[in-house]
């Protein structure tokens, strides 16, 4: 049976013909049909699968656009069945597993592989996410009505289970969180705090080196009120920032500091998606790239996308904006900052 790196690669090489006859596992679900993301019960799906493979070892793959059969009890890709690109937003999916899988889920990839004819198969892959960052939860519903409440906001933890996907029953939970809650303890027992703030301070320190204090493009996006045109300096610069940070898996030892650091991540990785899935070349640019905008022929063609697209834009610069300055004031208050 092929592993999970050759099936990466067949799809990379659209060899789908080397599928048929995978065997749903561990690392493999594939769907028949696409996640209807307008309605709550698919989109809690999506979300659901999601997490259960960040949640194993090595991660896994989500294929839609396949048949599959039962054979001795299994689901076996039997067909190629591609799926309309119309019905998929890749955008929309990758939006919905930022917002509700807790922690990010790093490295993912949701993207679309043409098949022709206007149809082809949507592939996520979930890497293999760092020890320390599981186990990753969803929203948990409440009640009768199986709809989540803002009253008691909830979390559930799904996992993979052969080839299906289950949720950890709340006695595991418990179990986990308190072995959890008595690690934390013994270790704050144990670590003297100038040790966690001389740790810190050289997190705080690489932070600093992947987005400097007076960094020209957070100036920039702080003087832009409005997302219709990034310079591509700008846009280059929040890339190479979110590479950075993300490449450093030491984690800061304070919690408010890796709390808020965090949401920082999410913001720049929010940002970062926007300006690759929303802004583009223009049409009339210079010889030489400049900038990236969102196609000024959408205010004629198509409204409603223009200005949904500028909204969404300019509140995810707004939010980055916000996390930054809430990280970089947490920092300068506990002492961590070095000019």
């Amino acid at each position: 049976m092929m592993g999970v790196e050759e099936v990466r690669q067949a799809l990379r090489e659209r060899r789908f013909d080397d599928l048929l006859g995978l065997v749903e596992c561990e690392w493999l679900d594939v769907k028949g049909g696409i996640y209807q993301l307008t309605s709550p019960t698919a989109a809690e799906e999506l979300v659901k699968d999601v997490a259960a493979f960040a949640n194993t070892v090595d991660g896994g793959l989500l294929l839609v656009g396949f048949k599959t059969v039962v054979e001795h009890g299994a689901e076996v890709i039997s067909e190629l069945n591609p799926v309309p690109r119309a019905l998929v937003d890749v955008d929309q999916h990758r939006k919905l597993i930022h917002e509700r899988v807790v922690p990010t889920v790093r490295d993912l990839r949701v993207e679309w592989i043409d098949c022709g004819g206007n149809k082809g198969v949507l592939s996520i892959d979930i890497p293999a996410q760092p020890k320390g960052s599981r186990p990753f939860v969803v929203p948990g519903r409440y009640g009768n009505d199986n709809k989540p409440s803002r009253d008691k906001p909830s979390i559930a933890v799904p996992t993979r289970s052969g080839d299906g996907t289950v949720w950890l029953p709340m006695g595991e939970i418990q179990r986990h969180l308190a072995a959890s809650w008595t690690e934390q303890s013994d270790r704050a027992a144990s670590i003297e705090r100038s040790t966690i703030q001389e740790a810190d301070r050289a997190k705080a320190a690489r932070f600093l080196d992947a987005i400097p204090l007076d960094a020209a493009w957070i100036n920039t996006l702080r003087a832009i009120p409005s997302l219709h045109r990034v310079p591509a300096s700008l846009s280059q610069s929040a890339f190479a920032a979110y590479r950075a940070l993300h490449n450093d898996v030491v984690a800061f030892l304070d919690a408010d500091v890796a709390a808020t650091y965090e949401a920082l991540l999410k913001a720049l990785d929010d940002l970062t998606d926007e300006f690759e899935g929303n802004t583009f070349p223009p049409l009339d640019g210079p010889a030489t790239l400049e900038y990236f905008e969102i196609p000024p022929e959408w205010k004629r063609t198509d409204p409603a996308r223009y200005y949904q697209t500028l909204e969404d834009l300019t509140s995810a610069s707004n939010r980055f904006l916000q996390k930054h300055q809430q990280l970089v004031n947490l920092m300068n208050s506990k002492g961590l900052l070095i000019y």
